[in-house]
């Protein structure tokens, strides 16, 4: 998604720019090794920063987990059904039928 910003931002003139700098600067021998080590590099700092994301997901999940395992508990411990909407009310609603 990063990389669609960049392509979107950079135009064609600029690339070209860019392309004969790296030319000149690598040299054109040594430029396949380069570019494949930059993609090895890029490679490996995607898998860290998905690792890093996932960590992230997992944590909140953790978390809404242990939050709702807490009120369940809470809920039992104070007598408070688990399904409020299966109990039945003390007092019958205003418009209601006496029984």
């Amino acid at each position: 998604m990063a990389l669609a910003i960049i392509f979107d931002s950079v135009g064609f003139g600029e690339w070209f720019v860019l392309l004969a700098v790296v030319l000149v600067v690598v040299g054109p021998k040594r430029l396949p090794s380069t570019a494949r080590k930059m993609g090895q590099y890029y490679s490996k700092f995607k898998r860290a920063a998905d690792g890093f994301k996932r960590q992230l997901l997992d944590m909140d999940r953790e978390i809404e987990r242990a939050e709702r395992e807490a009120e369940r508990q809470a809920d039992a411990a104070f007598g408070i059904p688990g399904d409020e909407s299966k109990a039945t009310p003390a007092f019958p609603s205003p418009g209601a039928p006496a029984s």
